[in-house]
């Protein structure tokens, strides 16, 4: 969600079963009793990225559970946090917080290897450096739990172009993507990305950017893919000129993943080149706006949205819904509409790519999983809709 982009209440080994949060697994050792809620979604977010092998943002997420009880302003904030720290990425916010610290060199420096080089540190040092940038920095940090995340993982592109492929490989229609969510804009450049599906290739082959996740499950089958026009929508939507908003940008990486961060810096320089239409406004407002405008025919209107509901409240998720219900009814089979969603489960416990499609005739609006993915796109376990 990569980004966020409605209001909100204040974006290894193989898991066929992802991630069942009540399984905490081998991440549980602590030297203090796990209570209170901030301490339990720390070791959820430890035994995630143990799950997930992630074995440095695993011990960062422990370091903090160690440490974090005794920088009293911020674990304050996050203990008496008023919504869900889950769907609110609260725990992302302070890991971009500290990162940033850590790309302006206001901490020992241990936090910086970790986030740029991969280096693992003893837990010692790691305390000690938490420790003392929790205290000096707090004011920062506050600022940082204060805003809303934009993570804009680009990876997850490849999801949006597997389902392309799959929904036009009847009829070849060309595509009008709109996205919800779209923080910079770095989604909608998928046409100038590498994209590898398995054996299937994709999209500009000699791109800076190339998403090439681990293809698991079904084999893709090959189709056209042609993507005519992309915009999309955010309630704070990112500037990749401006320098703070590359900054924030970079910040949302986890500690030691080098390669996601070269791949966001290429990502940002195709946007300098190509710059993507992002409009500010209210998800539903502004797909109420885009249903209205006139639907070419021979073109397919493709709305995809990647880790966002989770930050939308009900009533944004229902007008979203409504504006789909109203649209989909007028949908005609050269004038069809469909709906590319990856998201968590309800339960969290596993990111579902879904399919939703709607033409006047065979397709009503059924939404279907077509795959599982990893939260920020390095595999896809595919089944498709056959």
């Amino acid at each position: 969600m990569e980004s966020i982009s409605f209001h909100f209440r204040t974006r290894a080994p193989r898991l066929t079963l992802l991630f069942n949060p009540h399984d905490l697994g081998p991440v549980q050792a602590l030297d203090r009793p796990v209570t209170g809620r901030t301490l339990r979604q720390l070791q959820v977010e430890a035994a995630k990225a143990e799950g997930f092998g992630k074995p440095l943002t695993a011990a960062l997420m422990q370091a903090l559970a160690r440490v974090l009880p005794d920088a009293t302003r911020v674990f304050a904030a996050i203990e008496n946090w008023p919504g869900d720290l889950a769907s609110d990425g609260v725990i992302f916010r302070l890991n971009a917080g500290l990162h940033a610290l850590a790309l302006d060199g206001c901490e020992p420096g241990v936090l910086r290897a970790s986030y740029e080089d991969g280096a693992m540190p003893c837990s010692a040092a790691l305390d000690a450096a938490l420790a003392e940038t929790l205290d000096v920095h707090a004011g920062a940090l506050l600022g940082w739990l204060s805003h809303p995340t934009q993570t804009n993982e680009v990876a997850r592109v490849a999801g949006l172009v597997a389902a392309l492929i799959e929904v036009g490989r009847g009829d070849g229609l060309p595509c009008e993507v709109l996205e919800l969510g779209a923080s910079a804009g770095l989604n909608l450049n998928a046409a100038h990305y590498a994209v590898r599906l398995g054996g299937l290739a994709a999209c500009a082959p000699a791109s800076a950017v190339t998403l090439a996740p681990e293809w698991r499950g079904t084999p893709l089958a090959p189709g056209p893919l042609r993507i005519a026009s992309a915009r999309g929508v955010d309630l704070h939507p990112l500037d990749v000129t401006c320098a703070d908003d590359r900054r924030s940008l970079a910040a949302y990486v986890w500690p030691g993943e080098t390669a996601r961060a070269e791949r966001l810096a290429a990502a940002i320089n195709i946007a300098a080149a190509h710059p993507p239409a992002v409009d500010s406004g209210l998800a539903s407002a502004w797909l109420l706006q885009r249903f209205a405008e006139p639907q070419p025919p021979g073109v397919r209107r493709v709305v995809f949205h990647s880790m966002v509901l989770q930050y939308a409240d009900a009533a944004e998720r229902t007008a979203i819904d409504y504006a789909f219900a109203l649209a989909g009814a007028r949908a005609e089979p050269d004038r069809p509409l469909a709906r590319v969603s990856i998201e968590w489960r309800a339960d969290r416990g596993a990111v579902e790519l879904r399919i939703a499609q709607w033409d006047g005739a065979a397709h009503r609006g059924e939404s279907r999983i077509a795959a599982h993915c990893h939260p920020y796109g390095e595999w896809i376990d595919w089944r498709g809709l056959a």
